[in-house]
This record gives C-alpha cells, structure tokens and sequence, in this order.
C-alpha cells in the first residue's frame, strides 16, 4: 500500500518496519514482487509515472496501490488517449540512436549481445551510450567487487570517526587506507547488466519507457501504457521486464517476528 506522506516531508513514504514490545515487522522478498527499497523505492517510481504520463495521483488512490496492475488502472483511468496518439516508431529511432554510436554498424543489430559491443564492460559501454545519446539508460547492477568495496568504505567510516572521536592517531591510517581501497574498488567495478537485458534489443526495449517525454518531444510514438509501465517498473524493482505482471506487487508480504 502506498501512502502520502506528512507536511514535513515529499513524494510518498511507505512504512515498513514497525517495532513495538511484542511485535516486530519486515519486509521480505518473493518472486513475483517488484521488492521495492521500502524506504524510497515506492516514492521514486510514482513519482516517475506521475512525471512520465503527466498526472496526478491523490492520496486516497495512492493508498489503495499494492499491485503493478493497480499502478495501471490508476493511469488508465487519467490517460485514456495514450495509446492512440501518433508519431514514428520510438523504438527504432532508439536503436538508430545507438547504432551511430558503434564503430561497426553492420555489426550493431537487436539481437547483437551486449558483451560483444566495444568498450568491453558494462559501465563503459553504457557511459558511452550516455554520453552519445543522451538517453537516460537502465540502471546498472553493481557487482561483487563493487559490493565489498562499500562494504569496505562504510568500515573505513566508521573507524576513521570512531579514531577521530577517541583521538585514536594510530588507527587513523588503517582506516583511511580501508577507506581508499574500498572507493578503488567501487570506482572499478565493471557494474553488471539489468536483469533481463542481453541483447541490444533488450536494451532498446527498456531504454524507450525511461525516455518517453523526449521522444514525444521530437514527435516519436510512445509505447502503450503498459508496456511504458513495466520498463519503468523494472528499472526501480528487482525483476526483469518480462517477469512483471498486472499481479505482481510492488513491495514483498510483510512478516511479524514476535519478542519474547
């Protein structure tokens, strides 16, 4: 369920972990939900649909979102010509976008995978396409090696103030080197692929939802809404594109852990 929040505050709030003396809650995660971050994850995406269609969600029909296809119904409801505008295909002028980008057109078709383009890792192929374009791409995911080197900074952090706070001189330089080696790690991460993003069709297909406004702009046909919907589902959740149905929910079943 999706909430406004207080005065004091913008976008939507969730509430997701609730404590009290006999009761705990959390959120966990399952497949056929979007696995949204419970604390801005929900905000980030409506108002994304808000901005991309052009609308307005009131608080009360906020409230009553739990599932993607209730997102839809809401922008169906506010948006009944969408899917008749006019315009060429936004699609292929998203790919031809890309194509100019290649050193080997010939070489740069849908089903051409995305490891063999040049740049060789994912950051840098996406970093050119970027900057080439101008299109706002998926979001990447970060890898391993990313992962233990935030790890690492968050270590190094703590450490360096706990130093600092307890005039520790001689742990200052373990956790500064801590710290750095954990930021060369992080800035090498080679990040990873979207989930279900192979082919630079996959790509194209999930680019054109996340660039709508422009493309309408320069007189491109926008998807339908649904499928405008799910590329920018996908891009704030854990689940590709194609897994993502009028039933998935947006955040995971909360689970109550009871205190003894």
């Amino acid at each position: 369920m999706l909430s406004r929040p207080s005065a004091a505050h913008s976008g939507l709030h969730v509430v997701t972990t609730v404590e009290s003396p006999v009761c705990e809650v959390h959120y966990s995660c399952m497949a056929n939900a979007l696995n949204l971050d419970p604390e801005w994850g929900a905000i980030d995406l409506l108002e994304e649909i808000e901005s991309t269609f052009g609308i307005a969600v009131a608080d009360d029909v906020a409230e009553r979102c739990n599932t993607v296809g209730d997102l839809y119904e809401v922008i169906r409801s506010q948006t009944s010509d969408w899917d008749d505008k006019s315009g060429s295909c936004a699609s292929s002028a998203v790919f031809y976008m890309m194509r100019r980008t290649s050193q080997s057109r010939s070489g740069f078709t849908p089903s051409t995978p995305l490891t063999e383009l040049s740049g060789g890792t994912p950051r840098k192929v996406f970093k050119r396409l970027r900057k080439m374009t101008g299109l706002r791409l998926p979001t990447l995911n970060v890898t391993a090696m990313g992962g233990i080197g935030i790890v690492a900074c968050l270590i190094g952090i703590v450490a360096l103030i706990a130093a600092l706070t307890e005039a520790a001189w001689w742990s200052v330089g373990g956790a500064t080197a801590l710290l750095l080696v954990g930021g060369v790690l992080v800035a090498l991460d080679p990040l990873g692929l979207p989930p279900g993003i192979i082919t630079v069709g996959d790509l194209v297909h999930r680019t054109v939802p996340l660039n709508v406004k422009r493309l309408q702009s320069e007189g491109r046909r926008a998807p339908d809404i649904w499928t405008t919907l799910v590329g920018l589902a996908a891009d704030h959740g854990s689940i590709p594109s194609g897994a993502i149905q009028p039933s998935t929910v947006l955040m995971a079943p909360r689970k109550r852990q009871l205190h003894a």
